[in-house]
């Protein structure tokens, strides 16, 4: 663990230096919204005790977090650059960073249940704790960008948002899926025959 919040100290020092030396306007901001997210799950893995891959996913989406708001592409912050056509830089984080968070849930998910094992079930309630985080996320993008000069966008930008947000906690849901048949050694028929149990 003393690795992944040296990494992570590593990389909002320096982000933050560079963006402060640029002057990339949002390096504050985005700093201090990385900061109060490592509290945040800071706090949550006093119960949720993730192991240590969890801790680098929360770590990585992090990281993708500073790149996007503090890395400057022709004078505007890299998640407002295209990456892939016209699809920018903000929609591929949101689709890595939902379906890293999908593995992050699914580890706390699988402590809380204390033992309960019902994979179709709790991969759904895992993907639906990842798009209600996601949601949260749009909803202070929104409030946040009709109270202060910041604008990352309107109401179509929200809307694709969450759409990257979907995809990419699906393709977690379909790796935990495997993960979770494959380390069970159970073949598929019985998986079903223990969920329906």
């Amino acid at each position: 663990m003393s690795k992944v919040i040296a990494f992570t100290v590593v990389y909002t020092v320096s982000f933050f230096g560079y963006g402060t030396y640029v002057d990339s306007p949002l390096t504050n901001l985005y700093t201090g919204i990385n900061l109060g997210l490592f509290v945040l799950f800071g706090v949550l893995h006093v119960w949720a005790k993730w192991p240590e891959p969890a801790l680098w996913a929360v770590s990585l989406v992090g990281l993708g977090n500073m790149l996007g708001g503090v890395i400057l592409v022709e004078g505007n912050a890299l998640y407002m650059a295209e990456v892939f056509g016209p699809v920018r830089y903000d929609k591929f984080f949101h689709a890595l960073a939902s379906g890293a968070m999908l593995l992050v849930a699914w580890e706390a998910m699988k402590r809380w249940s204390g033992g309960v094992r019902h994979l179709g079930g709790q991969l759904l309630l895992t993907w639906l704790v990842v798009m209600g985080g996601g949601a949260v996320v749009e909803i202070a993008e929104l409030i946040g960008s009709t109270l202060s000069g910041v604008n990352v966008g309107d109401y179509a930008n929200n809307a694709l948002d969450l759409v990257a947000n979907g995809t990419g906690a699906i393709v977690g849901v379909a790796v935990v899926g495997w993960l979770e048949s494959k380390s069970s050694g159970a073949t598929r028929e019985e998986i079903v025959e223990q969920q329906a149990n």
